[in-house]
């Protein structure tokens, strides 16, 4: 067994080309947790989240978000495996690009810049990709374009092609003060499990939830909201890449289990598109199972060349 380890960092993308065909200097800020020597996997966060995935920190509201099965005995287990987290381009925690006030970053840049970034850490292959929600877009995406870097991806609670409209885009441009991104934020809970959530809690579990809710607020720009949503509703793949796996929450109206999805890839909850978040303990058991089909080889650790 190998001693866990942290480390954190950015890696510089000097010539990353935005949606508009602007070139700009992009700092990338990640994670790495476990050893080198084991497998390694990248996680990948959601539209509002952080890439602080495993363990509490006071720099983003949400973190710790993939906890209860990921980090050290856990079912990604940082004891044995090495885990890589990424803030996606256009996110409010530490990815930031010069210039281009403008435009945006496509999924399809994101991807890119993942793969440089591994180029640098010198990651020839990942085992596999896990994917939450926008995050799962980036996953299909870097498995799509990349398919000599990516083993596996585990898509949770997400989709092939991205939701919303220019309409959507100009009304995240207008969250201009932490009210209004505290209020857009907490009606979209609110439709996304966290009402459920409240009834089965009670009020001061909810008090607790809005609290954060309003340090987010505080956290994450209007400019990060309109960015990531332009970049969603352009996102399209052609299907699901090979050796992908869906897996839905039942009660997820943004991102439902498509007709005939078979039911070890329907995690059965109450709590719709959160649930990954406000109801972890389900997921762990079908996490753990997609890690132990990712094979145990020895792969070196220089860098391939993608196809």
């Amino acid at each position: 067994m190998h001693a866990a380890t942290k480390t954190a960092g950015t890696c510089a993308v000097p010539d990353f080309r935005l949606a508009d065909g602007t070139a700009v200097p992009l700092r990338l800020a990640y994670t790495c947790h476990g050893p080198a020597a084991g497998r390694t996997f990248l996680l990948l966060h959601g539209y509002t989240g952080s890439h602080f995935a495993l363990d509490a920190t006071p720099r983003a509201a949400d973190s710790g978000w993939a906890a209860a099965w990921a980090g050290d005995g856990k079912a990604l287990d940082t004891r044995h495996d090495r885990i890589i987290t990424v803030n996606l381009p256009g996110s409010s925690y530490g990815s930031e690009w010069s210039g281009g006030e403008a435009s945006y970053a496509t999924v399809k840049a994101m991807a890119g810049a993942i793969d440089a970034l591994l180029a640098q850490l010198g990651v020839a292959h990942l085992s596999g990709v896990i994917g939450y929600s926008f995050g799962g877009y980036v996953a299909l995406q870097l498995k799509s374009d990349y398919p000599a870097r990516v083993g596996h991806v585990l898509a949770l609670c997400t989709a092939t092609q991205g939701r919303g409209d220019a309409a959507d885009v100009d009304a995240m441009r207008r969250l201009d003060s932490v009210d209004k991104r505290y209020a857009f934020r907490v009606a979209t809970l609110m439709k996304a499990g966290l009402a459920e959530w409240a009834d089965d809690h009670g009020d001061a579990a909810l008090q607790d939830q809005l609290a954060a809710v309003r340090r987010w607020a505080g956290e994450y720009s209007a400019a990060s909201l309109w960015r990531l949503r332009a970049a969603a509703v352009t996102f399209a793949v052609a299907g699901c890449p090979p050796d992908t796996t869906m897996l839905y929450a039942s009660s997820d109206t943004l991102f439902p289990p498509p007709a005939g999805t078979p039911s070890d890839r329907i995690v059965e909850t109450r709590y719709g598109h959160q649930a990954l978040v406000l109801d972890p303990a389900p997921w762990i058991a079908p996490v753990a199972r997609w890690v132990e089909r990712c094979p145990h080889t020895d792969i070196n650790t220089t860098e391939v060349e993608n196809t």
